[in-house]
């Protein structure tokens, strides 16, 4: 199966087959044309560079793209936020190295750190949507997850405010003014290596942030 329809058939899946297939690829299509301009053999595999290229031009469009319905977008750009938080991560902490044995309280609280990291990330990916409540949950919200929902949109705010100065921008700029991340970093003069880690660090703080208050 060719790389585009095979990565538009799993973001079908998780978005609940709410988008076509044959949408899904013609939002990741032009990723193709950027492949074949960029791609440099001696940085990585082929599959693996377009794989990544086209999830992310298919993110990108479900996020702008109203026409496919809120929900779908909702749940787009809180998949996009996991899944940026997962790529800075790897930058961020690297691989352990060879030979090195992670102990179980050193597993177990990597995990937690990363569990935590991706629920803030799905968090503010769907609180910073314009999908309706009940039109992202599937079902109208009642008075109790009203109430948490609330709390955690007030929580996140007040742990937005307080990150670091450059990290706060990225994260405001990105989720609340949906500036595209690629022109942040640019902005802000830096990498777009260097930008995933600092979104990666962000969330992990967000996270702790949450987790310190109870929230997670």
């Amino acid at each position: 199966m060719p790389v585009l329809e095979f990565v538009a058939r799993r973001i079908a899946k998780r978005v609940r087959g709410e988008v076509a297939v044959d949408d899904l690829m013609a939002l990741g299509r032009p990723a193709l044309l950027e492949v074949a301009r960029t791609f440099d053999p001696n940085r990585a595999k082929f599959s693996t560079y377009t794989a990544l290229k086209v999830k992310w031009a298919i993110f990108d469009g479900l996020r702008r793209e109203t026409s496919f319905g809120r929900a779908a977008s909702a749940r787009a750009k809180a998949l996009a936020a996991s899944a940026r938080f997962s790529e800075g991560v790897a930058k961020l902490e690297g691989r352990l190295e060879d030979g090195e044995l992670a102990t179980e309280e050193v597993y177990q609280h990597r995990l937690r750190t990363l569990l935590d990291g991706h629920a803030a990330a799905l968090a503010l990916g769907l609180l910073t949507s314009s999908g309706e409540p009940d039109a992202v949950a599937g079902g109208a919200e009642n008075p109790e997850e009203s109430a948490s929902r609330a709390e955690l949109k007030r929580a996140l705010a007040v742990a937005v405010r307080n990150l670091p100065e450059r990290e706060r921008a990225l994260v405001e700029r990105h989720y609340f003014g949906g500036e595209a991340f690629d022109a942040i970093a640019r902005d802000l003069g830096i990498s777009k290596s260097w930008a995933s880690r600092l979104h990666a660090g962000a969330i992990q703080s967000l996270a702790a942030s949450l987790r310190q208050g109870e929230i997670l």
